[in-house]
């Protein structure tokens, strides 16, 4: 495995990075991250080939001391959806870990930065991850580009306000059909902002777990069959006694829906099952239609607001690029990037796109609440307020309003 860098950390032992290419080494490194989260079972004794195929396509890097592995990180290929449409290479950040016996040492620091060298070097416009930790991301120029709430719909109260489509659903098997939601989700037209595309081992654990899940995993798809619009996972939320319970609820694993007709037909396919009481929804957009599906919206309890997508630009020149601008003229915005300059400087943004200037700049934000404002998971002029952004003048920050304006607010719906 040959040294990718040499590095001193804080206390003065040498540090190297290397490649974990080997089937041995990436369960050596996947074995390093569970040891430092605590929480993560070691799903390969019940499943090596799961394991082998979940860790197969990801690029771990690992960190060493005298031959001793003490801190990993890894990524994995995928393309995220713009506003606009437009689809950009991603590299999905995850298994981020260092040894207990060798935190606070720098460790990880080195391993996350030498990684986003690697993956801008490499061709990736963003790297993006979900954090365990909030606090340690955005000193490398991560910004929260999503949001996500939890929803709980009481069904023994709530009542549909239009009627759903019935015809079109089809029950299928929850165990079997993974190439079937694989294609679903393959084929969605028009993706939300932050989507993502799913790699194999990302669909490996989805099917682990509905095969080693405790209690059963149902799935309806809705259209025709060759050409199906959309499906929903769920599973049983575990209970004493199903049967006899007063709060028999099921937990949505998945929805994926290519238009609206296709979403509400699958909701409704839940108001069908006549034993429900609930149904937790735990990631869904902040501007979901479905209270608006209901006759009574407080049958819908919202909560848990928490940052999704973690997003951090590599390749700025191509993001601006791929990304549509709306506003009445160009605004010109200085960006600062620590980590890397030449992603840094002034840019002239708006209806004519996006480019390289000289002039003075009429705002400055930080790379990090950049990627917030390319995404739309905020206003400019709720940056600007916090002082995330700083602008010449209110017109300014309202400008940016249009100039970013979205449809809808990004979201992802997957974790990994």
């Amino acid at each position: 495995m040959p040294s990718l860098s040499k590095i001193s950390p804080a206390d003065g032992s040498r540090l190297d990075i290397r490649f974990l290419n080997g089937d041995a080494d990436r369960r050596k490194a996947f074995a390093v991250f569970r040891q430092a989260l605590l929480g993560i079972g070691d799903f390969g004794r019940n499943s090596p080939e799961t394991e082998a195929r979940f860790l197969a396509e990801g690029n771990p890097l690992g960190g060493f001391e005298d031959d001793i592995l003490r801190g990993v990180v890894n990524g994995y290929d995928s393309y995220i959806t713009l506003p606009g449409g437009r689809r950009v290479r991603h590299l999905a950040v995850t298994h981020v870990g260092v040894s207990p016996d060798a935190t606070r040492r720098g460790i990880a620091r080195h391993l996350l930065v030498e990684q986003l060298r690697r993956a801008r070097a490499e061709g990736y416009v963003v790297a993006g991850l979900r954090a365990s930790d909030t606090g340690i991301y955005g000193r490398y120029g991560y910004g929260v580009a999503s949001w996500s709430v939890q929803h709980e719909l009481d069904l023994t109260r709530a009542e549909l306000a239009v009627a759903t489509p019935r015809e079109g659903l089809r029950i299928v098997d929850a165990y079997e059909s993974f190439p079937l939601f694989r294609q679903i989700a393959d084929a969605d037209p028009k993706p939300r902002a932050a989507t993502l595309s799913r790699w194999d081992g990302w669909w490996a654990i989805q099917e682990y777990r509905a095969a080693h899940g405790t209690t059963p995993h149902h799935a309806v798809v809705f259209g025709p069959e060759g050409n199906e619009l959309g499906y929903l996972r769920f599973h049983i939320e575990p209970s004493d006694n199903w049967f006899t319970s007063s709060r028999r609820t099921v937990i949505i694993d998945d929805l994926i829906a290519h238009d609206d007709e296709a979403w509400r037909a699958l909701i409704g396919h839940l108001f069908a099952q006549d034993i429900l009481h609930r149904a937790i929804f735990p990631s869904r957009p902040v501007d979901d239609p479905l209270p608006l599906l209901l006759n009574n919206p407080r049958t819908l309890e919202i909560s848990g607001l928490r940052d999704e997508s973690w997003i951090r630009p590599l390749d700025l020149e191509a993001l601006l690029a791929a990304r549509p601008f709306g506003g009445t003229r160009q605004v010109s915005i200085a960006v600062d990037d620590d980590v890397f300059p030449d992603n840094g400087g002034i840019w002239s943004l708006g209806p004519k796109g996006a480019a390289r200037v000289g002039e003075r700049p009429e705002a400055r934000i930080a790379i990090a609440e950049l990627a917030a404002l390319i995404f739309g998971a905020h206003p400019a002029s709720l940056l600007a307020a916090s002082g995330r952004i700083q602008a010449s003048s209110s017109e300014v920050a309202e400008e940016l309003d249009r100039l970013f304006a979205t449809s809808h607010r990004p979201h992802s719906g997957i974790s990994f």
